[in-house]
């Protein structure tokens, strides 16, 4: 086994994952030359199966557009992941800050159209990470922080991520994950306080899991 760590940031779309990645690493970056070399990665990743995932997102009218094939994508793109990116890296010792993985995969796929349990399947013996912080966020708090971003591009895209009820349901499916996967470090973050409150729920949670 390695002595690195991976660590990922998932939740709600507007749950303040960025900010709180951004305060994680500059937090470990801090501790001691120890962790000076950390890795912030991304799903879908930019390898050849992420920019499928890209492409198909572009054509999106509707959150159940080209379900099927993006669950096939999703699968392939984390497998490649996992191998190319996160494996190396942890065995070089990084710490590595993921910015969503399988747990968004479990959710939003489920709530696309595809089946649960073929969903869940194809992702459950997914490498799990140290420790997988999930952002708590009310979903009407979400829905108000995405809805009124000053992006252009955001305002104009209409796909069915940024209604209230698919928000609302993707809350649901995200607090279920920890009995869901029990074997795995899931730690559900209250997202509704300010950046510093929250911060502090997560600060003693990445000590446990840094070696």
């Amino acid at each position: 086994m390695s002595n690195g760590c991976f660590i990922v940031v998932d939740g709600l779309p507007g749950c303040g994952k960025g900010t709180m990645i951004k305060r994680v690493f500059e937090y470990v970056f801090g501790k001691s030359k120890k962790y000076d070399n950390i890795l912030i990665t991304d799903e879908p990743t930019n390898g050849p199966y992420g920019l499928k995932i890209r492409e198909l997102f572009s054509k999106q009218k509707s959150s159940n557009d080209f379900a099927s094939e993006l669950f096939l994508a999703f699968v392939e793109d984390r497998r490649w992941h996992i191998e190319n990116v996160i494996k190396p890296c942890l065995e070089k010792n990084f710490v590595i800050l993921c910015d969503r993985y399988k747990y968004s995969s479990i959710v939003y796929q489920s709530l696309q159209g595809n089946d649960f349990d073929e969903v869940f399947a194809a992702h459950k013996d997914f490498l799990a990470p140290d420790l997988a912080l999930i952002m708590d966020v009310d979903p009407l708090v979400a829905y108000n922080r995405i809805n009124k971003a000053k992006e252009e591009k955001r305002k104009e895209q209409k796909d069915g991520f940024r209604e209230l009820d698919f928000i609302t349901n993707l809350r649901k499916g995200f607090l279920a994950l920890p009995q869901q996967l029990p074997n795995e470090n899931i730690q559900i973050i209250d997202a509704n306080k300010s950046v510093d409150e929250v911060f502090e729920q997560i600060k003693p949670l990445v000590d446990k899991v840094l070696f």
